[in-house]
């Protein structure tokens, strides 16, 4: 049985046992039986899920290697239901703190699980969920593209058929093209790397003309991204005419 199942019915059966009389003042506990009766639903769930995400936090620091600690990640999203939590709180109006989101969308990274990670971004962004503090990175652009270059570097260094297997490049398209579109503020050299390895990657797939466009991105965000001689070799190609 999950720790979440354990606690639901941990707490069901608290709920059903007698409790003992109150001293406190009627107007004590009109308050308190106020609170509780007009507490959201949704936040007594995030505490459930709470509870289980610090207990695997606590038991992976226990852990040092780092494929045991992916199995681990992996085992308990499925085990606790953790997607099922994190779909709940995306599809509602919920819109509080929640150390679950934000810890839980950091496991699918880390576990690879882009296309499910980079669809809750924009909910993170908006509203302005924080990264937990054991993470120099304050904002979620920066910390996605951190991580994206990561991804895209060990693609790159494999070849043309590893990036093409991988769809990494769709992963770029999407976080160039958020990145224009909602106006992201992040320093210049993490604009710059974003869009420079974007532009490695379109390269190595014979992609010229995404490639220069990129390299141009790139270079404009940061003038030290990297990519001038291979802006200047795609131009040539292309037949383009370039003053970087």
């Amino acid at each position: 049985m999950s720790l979440v199942k354990k606690r639901q019915q941990q707490m069901l059966q608290s709920s059903t046992e007698k409790q003992p009389v109150l001293t406190a003042s009627p107007v004590a506990k009109a308050v308190a039986e106020s609170i509780e009766l007009n507490r959201p639903k949704v936040m007594a769930e995030f505490d459930l899920f709470k509870v289980a995400i610090e207990s695997d936090l606590a038991q992976l620091k226990k852990i040092s290697d780092i494929s045991d600690k992916q199995e681990y990640k992996a085992k308990a999203i499925t085990d606790n239901e953790y997607m099922a939590y994190l779909n709940r709180y995306k599809n509602s109006d919920a819109n509080h703190p929640n150390s679950v989101v934000t810890w839980l969308v950091i496991w699918l990274v880390d576990l690879g699980r882009w296309n499910v990670a980079i669809d809750y971004l924009p909910m993170l962004i908006e509203q302005e969920q924080r990264l937990p503090k054991v993470f120099k990175t304050e904002d979620w652009p920066t910390f996605f593209i951190d991580q994206l270059y990561d991804e895209g570097a060990k693609h790159l260094a494999k070849g043309r058929d590893a990036i093409e297997k991988s769809q990494v490049m769709k992963l770029f398209n999407y976080m160039t093209a958020h990145f224009e579109q909602q106006g992201w503020v992040v320093n210049e050299v993490v604009g710059g790397k974003l869009f420079a390895m974007a532009a490695k990657l379109e390269q190595a797939t014979f992609n010229y003309g995404n490639a220069y466009g990129y390299c141009n991105k790139a270079t404009a965000l940061n003038d030290k991204a990297g990519v001038k001689k291979l802006a200047k070799e795609l131009a040539k190609i292309i037949g383009k005419e370039t003053d970087i």
